[in-house]
């Protein structure tokens, strides 16, 4: 089986995947870049990874994987796209923004505000999910945290570029995804060579913590095929 790097969220680390790679029955390399470039992101993947590689990301690190595939197609054989879209940022000021109150000592405001909506709250495990991503990001650190924002901000427009994706894609959103519509999703699903598009039910920003068990059945099939 070919090795698989899971890139985690914004402020996440590797307990992002944790319950979604119990349910799966396997092993894998958590990278989590930190440069407020997405180029320097990308630089610590391709440093860190196996020559051939699987990649998994989620928002910021789905994000990263796409930014990755197009670096080198001829390292990454296929892509699991959580929640992340190819589009620039909608509103930069909104963006440096964020990373200058986590600088300025808002960290802890922000969190709560992510954690917020990070979840589908009504889901069985949305507060669960919720509280989550505030430990992880506590875990982070403020510094670490703003420069991953700083990354976002200053992303560009991948969308001219996403039909160049050639290898298989599988596309993972929750339907009640507050950060990135699951509408595009299904747009970069067939906007690629090899894309499938999967929504889950009642879920939010994070199905492989909110329905790990439902996020590791859906892809299991894609991993065999992916070999």
């Amino acid at each position: 089986m070919l090795p698989l790097i899971q890139i985690p969220a914004l402020g996440c680390d590797e307990g992002l995947y944790a319950p979604f790679n119990a349910a799966l029955g396997i092993k894998a390399q958590t990278i989590i870049p930190i440069a407020n470039r997405m180029a320097g992101c990308v630089d610590q993947i391709l440093a860190q990874a196996p020559q051939e590689f699987m990649l998994m990301g989620t928002s910021f690190g789905g994000r990263v994987a796409m930014e990755t595939v197009l670096a080198a197609p001829e390292r990454v054989k296929g892509m699991i796209i959580i929640g992340a879209g190819p589009g620039p940022v909608v509103d930069q000021a909104a963006g440096l923004k964020r990373s200058a109150r986590v600088r300025g000592g808002e960290f802890e405001n922000v969190l709560q505000e992510m954690g917020d909506i990070i979840s589908h709250l009504p889901g069985p495990r949305g507060p669960e999910t919720m509280e989550a991503f505030r430990k992880m990001g506590r875990l982070m650190g403020p510094e670490n945290f703003a420069l991953q924002s700083d990354a976002l901000a200053y992303r560009t427009d991948l969308w001219p570029r996403v039909a160049e994706i050639r290898c298989p894609v599988f596309y993972l959103w929750g339907d009640h995804d507050q950060f990135t519509a699951p509408e595009v999703g299904a747009r970069i699903a067939a906007a690629v060579r090899c894309g499938t598009f999967v929504a889950l039910k009642h879920c939010g920003h994070f199905p492989t913590l909110e329905y790990p068990e439902e996020a590791a059945q859906a892809v299991r099939e894609f991993l065999l095929q992916t070999q």
